[in-house]
């Protein structure tokens, strides 16, 4: 009797099943990583689309060695260059290392034109432009400002910090990414040039700040981000012991009805009360689990635990010409500039 063999459309269809939740980015150890680099072996066809979800799923640096494999293969295999996710964190405790901030420089030429989502564990604040003898600052620098086609961003030590002069400050690099929806940073200081740079990202749809500094007197820095644009986007705050993104006479409140602010650009801010507790380690590897799940920008949204509120509600706010608004059940509240 002659062996029946499954029909190709079958077997891959069962590579395609066999993958988790689109969103969720998978390290070298994970049993589907192992499962696509298998399938890479049976066939054209499952080679093909194994492949393809390699690239799109499973670019996950974690070392400086797993980076400089990568960029070995590529010089074999040129559709490496086409991943349009990754997970980087090439460092350990400095980026004062030359040949690995190279190595991320070269990654970024490559990956440039497709990537789309990128997580990073980098960190920067490390080395301090007064200290970078080598100059790395500005290689990293230049790598990064090559991510153009960037949809989502998420740095889980820092803000991105890529500054390369002691006196000054350059406009953040992720304010050069126009097509940016989703960004997450570290510890952002909450001033002026931040809400300047906000400002330049017009298809911003989410940002998550994590242990931010900010005070009750930033209302005049908040409102630089209505002067330049009128966009609103939705915000989640985690990791801090109080609301220090919005000053504190504008929380006193809920949003009443909608309707009566419409064509009024609003801003919805969510505070994940159950992170108030986590130190730094904790707040870090918080972010980057769920970036790499897919799960961080939705933070606010599933079922409430038994044990603890999950998130809590900050009002809505609304600026309009040169005045705040914020609606809530027992009256209308103005600031005026």
């Amino acid at each position: 009797m002659e062996p029946r063999h499954l029909p190709l459309e079958l077997v891959l269809n069962i590579i395609t099943c066999s993958l988790p939740p689109s969103d969720v980015l998978l390290p070298p150890q994970h049993a589907v990583t192992k499962a696509l680099l298998a399938w890479t072996l049976v066939c054209h066809e499952t080679r093909r689309l194994a492949n393809r979800y390699l690239r799109e799923r499973c670019v996950y640096l974690d070392s400086s060695e797993s980076l400089s494999a990568y960029l070995l293969a590529i010089k074999d295999e040129p559709e490496l260059r086409g991943a349009t996710a990754l997970s980087l964190s090439p460092f350990k405790n400095t980026i004062d290392d030359l040949p690995i901030s190279s190595w991320v420089r070269e990654l970024f030429n490559y990956t440039c034109g497709t990537l789309r989502r990128l997580v990073i564990d980098m960190p920067l604040r490390s080395l301090y432009p007064e200290d970078d003898h080598l100059g790395v600052r500005r290689v990293l620098r230049d790598g990064f400002e090559r991510l153009e086609n960037l949809e989502e961003f998420v740095s889980t030590r820092d803000e991105l910090y890529l500054e390369v002069t002691e006196d000054g400050r350059h406009p953040a690099v992720w304010s050069r990414w126009k097509k940016l929806r989703r960004l997450a940073l570290y510890n952002v200081d909450m001033t002026f040039f931040f809400f300047r740079d906000l400002a330049c990202l017009s298809l911003l749809e989410t940002l998550v700040l994590s242990r931010s500094d900010g005070n009750d007197e930033s209302l005049d820095d908040w409102a630089e981000y209505f002067e330049l644009t009128d966009r609103p986007f939705k915000l989640l705050m985690l990791g801090s012991e109080r609301r220090r993104m919005i000053p504190d006479h504008l929380l006193s409140g809920r949003v009443k009805n909608r309707a009566e602010v419409i064509d009024v650009p609003m801003i919805r801010s969510v505070w994940l009360h159950h992170t108030i507790d986590f130190d730094i380690e904790e707040c870090q590897k918080y972010v980057r689990e769920h970036a790499e799940n897919g799960t961080l920008w939705g933070l606010d949204e599933g079922t409430i635990p038994c044990n603890a509120r999950p998130y809590v509600d900050e009002p809505y706010l609304a600026q309009l010409g040169k005045h705040w608004l914020m609606l809530d059940q027992r009256r209308r509240a103005w600031s005026v500039d």
